[in-house]
């Protein structure tokens, strides 16, 4: 079957080009992906077109297809000594055991990536997977350019792909559903582990006689008493509570005041607002300002870029900070200098008798779409079904060697698409947990057994495995997300759709107002009541209209 391929109208590519440009800085890597179709023919024929055999979700095209796609050069340290982009496991495997050849129009290293698929977009050549972002899916959508993927993903899809998209009641595939048909499959880790959390030192509690806290306002206590009591011990008061920086990690303490910072919410009459100009908001601006008057935050962190705070941490200068589950890969340094540093995280605290809860967002690591007319989209499906059963199907154990290698213990960055289960970082915490407390280990999926003895590894004195054991053992960030998921105390972001059309244009300006207000008022340099005022430009320049295009979204989609 011979597709005629056309370039894209000048219009719709002056706005797919301008939209993946203003993505550019939300994706990185294998999993961000720019593409565009252009084609003037119609749907090719599926189910005739492929033998008997290839009907299966693992059958084998006979004769072989090849598959036109692209790929960024992000898992160089999982491919195999002597492997290339080109000629790895997971190529091998497409074209063994499904019949696929994978052919790369380009490879180019991740930062590089978007620049070249514009190019791509440009040229109206293009490949048969395409790897685009939300923006450009909504954008090729509208203009009929995606392949209807509905029934092939019916037919084709394994039972454990299947399970992979019915997690979180299939939030994955609703912001490529529409009208009903699926026009994409996506990468979705899931959305537990953007939780929120709080990082405390503990070695500074015990020797403060401080117990852990379970309130806002034990938390406030506990973050005086780190600067103003000497934690430290060297008979200074060189210290302070909470360490920040110019990016403003406040949601930690913002959630304590039920105030959802950048996030869509219902409010009591069932419409979708910001959390961001909510009153809750200045409530815990308000405490903040105090906090920075009395010396409990660190007076320079308006300054300091992430790294720079970084550096303050390690150093022994705070002892308290707000991050999500990955926080102890940064403070590795002073923990391998100081074993007894005891980094904590625990959940988000109240201020009031309402709990507090973490917000949650939905967040979509690729999207892999089809051109219009390619004559074999499930391809696609099967691609993902391979991936999926490699690594954690039942012929995983068998295959782990080969398709689990390099320094990560993780391939899957070089497979051509691919989809992990999602928060499958929590079900590995307990089976984590579970093995360390009964030693009997046979019932460790394959990442929980690294995860597993990794922490052993940490127990038996390698403290280049503590983060491990913060992260998957019984005191951990994982604990803390399972606590959340098992007590109901998630609000999830309502709006998960590709950015309208005033957001793609206006979210920069909202939120430069946004920190530069915020930044000033916990600086003493505005006064609170400032936010009032803010809230108002917040409206006129853009936010009151995205606030309507939200709405209309989310009720089209209902």
């Amino acid at each position: 079957m011979v597709n005629k391929r056309k370039r894209l109208p000048a219009l719709l590519l002056t706005v797919i080009l301008s939209a993946s440009l203003a993505a550019c800085s939300s994706n990185t890597g294998n999993q961000n992906g720019n593409g565009s179709t252009a084609a003037d023919t119609s749907s090719g024929n599926t189910a005739s077109s492929v033998n008997e055999a290839a009907a299966e979700p693992l059958g084998k095209y006979e004769p072989a297809i090849t598959v036109r796609t692209t790929m960024s050069e992000t898992g160089k340290e999982t491919l195999a000594e002597g492997d290339t982009y080109t000629n790895n496991v997971w190529t091998r495997g497409y074209e063994e055991e499904l019949g696929i050849k994978m052919k790369y129009d380009w490879i180019v290293p991740g930062a590089n990536y978007n620049d070249k698929m514009n190019v791509t977009l440009a040229s109206g050549d293009l490949p048969d997977i395409l790897k685009v972002t939300p923006v450009q899916f909504e954008q090729l959508h509208q203009a009929g350019m995606l392949e209807d993927l509905t029934d092939v993903y019916e037919k084709y899809a394994s039972d454990l792909v299947k399970e992979f998209y019915s997690a979180e009641d299939g939030a994955a595939l609703k912001p490529v559903t529409k009208d009903g048909k699926i026009y994409a499959m996506v990468d979705y880790p899931g959305s537990l582990d953007s939780s929120d959390m709080i990082w405390i030192r503990k070695d500074w509690l015990d020797k403060l006689g401080l117990e852990e806290p379970k309130s806002l306002q034990d938390v406030i206590a506990i973050a005086e008493a780190f600067t103003f009591d000497d934690p430290d011990g060297n008979g200074k008061q060189d210290t302070y509570g909470i360490s920040m920086n110019k990016d403003l990690p406040i949601n930690s303490f913002l959630l304590g005041y039920h105030g959802y910072l950048e996030t869509w919410i219902k409010d009591e009459n069932g419409q979708i607002v910001n959390g961001t100009i909510q009153p809750e908001v200045k409530q815990g601006l308000a405490e903040l300002q105090r906090l920075y008057k009395e010396g409990v935050i660190d007076p320079e962190f308006g300054v300091k870029d992430f790294n720079k705070a970084m550096e303050e941490l390690n150093a022994g200068k705070a002892g308290m900070w707000f991050a999500p589950q990955w926080a102890p890969f940064q403070v590795m340094q002073m923990v391998k200098k100081d074993p007894n540093v005891n980094w904590l995280p625990y959940p988000v605290q109240s201020i009031d008798s309402e709990p507090a809860k973490t917000q949650n967002h939905l967040v979509l690591g690729g999207v892999f779409a089809v051109r219009k007319g390619y004559e074999h989209p499930e391809a696609l499906i099967k691609l993902l079904n391979f991936q999926a059963e490699k690594m954690f199907g039942e012929s995983a154990e068998a295959e782990r060697a080969k398709y689990l290698n390099g320094m990560t213990g993780l391939g899957f960055q070089n497979a051509a698409v691919f989809n992990l289960p999602a928060n499958k970082n929590v079900k590995a915490m307990e089976e984590v947990v579970e093995a360390l407390e009964t030693e009997d280990t046979s019932k460790l999926g394959l990442e929980a057994k690294l995860f597993y003895e990794d922490i052993k590894d940490y127990r038996s004195g390698n403290l280049d495995k503590w983060h491990m054991e913060r992260i998957f053992g019984p005191d951990s960030s994982q604990a803390v997300i399972k606590h959340y998921r098992d007590n109901d105390l998630i609000v999830m972001n309502e709006f998960i759709y590709a950015p309208t059309k005033t957001m793609s244009s206006k979210s920069a300006t909202l939120e430069k107002l946004r920190l530069e207000t915020f930044l000033k008022i916990i600086y003493g340099e505005l006064p609170v009541d400032a936010f009032d005022q803010f809230v108002a430009n917040w409206k006129k320049l853009g936010g009151e209209q995205i606030t309507a295009e939200v709405n209309e979204v989310v009720q089209a989609n209902s």
